[in-house]
């Protein structure tokens, strides 16, 4: 008589589970006792077996997608290469990758059905980007940006999709920009306290306005700044501070945020209000 057990597979392909029945010849001939202990042992090492493969599976098919942890520092104008990779170096040309910026539904590029799709792509960035073709066989998810632009500033996302798991990095933008050296002008309404105007533009980020007094104590919390963006994404400051009427010396210090010169220009006022740029 044959020893026969039952066990249970899953089949990855169609997601069904299959009963399947082993049949044993060699259990023909023994005892009662000694098939069963057999019976057993055989039913013990099938079900490790088992149990070890989805773990085997899940290994061999993780990835996750890593983008950059430094910023990508450059001046308007430069083409840049945002970086992104999946880990593993798994083949890409068969998923969908996607990068975004501020929306998910308007990706700055997308690539899908082993082409790139343009009728969804954010038209700030139409003619601008790429994903060279034999670097998606690396896994390498580089976006290439031409002719930056300071609306280009920003974090971006990096999404990989293979149909059954999906992964994304971040990679960050900033686009340096001097803008020019400050100007000081005199702001006298009748009725109200004269103060200094302190104008600067075509900057990229927003940079920081400091004033300083004659004696170099620091005196920005008494002023007001406002920052304003044009067509082109670049921004213009304009802060002032009010003053009374007496001799001293202003000066207003404008920085980049990013490793960039600084501007800074001085006001002497006399007490007679006679005014001296430096």
């Amino acid at each position: 008589m044959d020893c026969a057990f039952s066990f249970y597979s899953h089949s990855r392909e169609t997601h069904s589970i299959e009963n399947k029945t082993l049949t044993l010849r060699s259990c023909v001939g023994l005892t009662p006792f000694k098939r069963e202990m057999k019976m057993r042992f055989l039913g013990r090492t099938c079900l490790i077996v088992l149990s070890l493969l989805p773990a085997v599976s899940t290994q061999r098919d993780a990835w996750t997608v890593v983008g950059s942890d430094q910023p990508i520092i450059a001046d308007p104008g430069d083409d840049v290469i945002l970086p992104c990779h999946i880990s593993s170096r798994v083949s890409a040309v068969d998923m969908e990758v996607r990068w975004f910026r501020d929306a998910f539904e308007k990706p700055v590029h997308l690539y899908s059905f082993q082409k790139n799709i343009l009728g969804t792509q954010d038209r700030a960035y139409q003619g601008r980007t790429a994903l060279p073709p034999l670097a998606l066989q690396t896994g390498d998810l580089s976006l290439h940006l031409r002719h930056l632009r300071p609306s280009d500033r920003g974090i971006y996302t990096c999404l990989a999709d293979d149909g059954s798991q999906y992964e994304e990095g971040q990679t960050e933008v900033i686009v340096a920009a001097l803008g020019t050296q400050p100007s000081i002008s005199m702001d006298s309404t009748q009725g109200e306290q004269t103060r200094l105007v302190c104008r600067s533009e075509g900057w990229s980020p927003e940079p920081e306005v400091i004033w300083r007094d004659r004696d170099g104590n620091d005196v920005t919390s008494l002023s007001n700044t406002t920052v304003l963006s044009d067509s082109q994404g670049f921004l213009s400051v304009s802060s002032y501070i009010r003053i009374k009427q007496q001799s001293n010396v202003f000066s207003c210090l404008v920085r980049s945020k990013t490793p960039k010169p600084d501007w800074e220009s001085k006001l002497h006022i006399s007490s007679e209000y006679h005014i001296f740029v430096d």
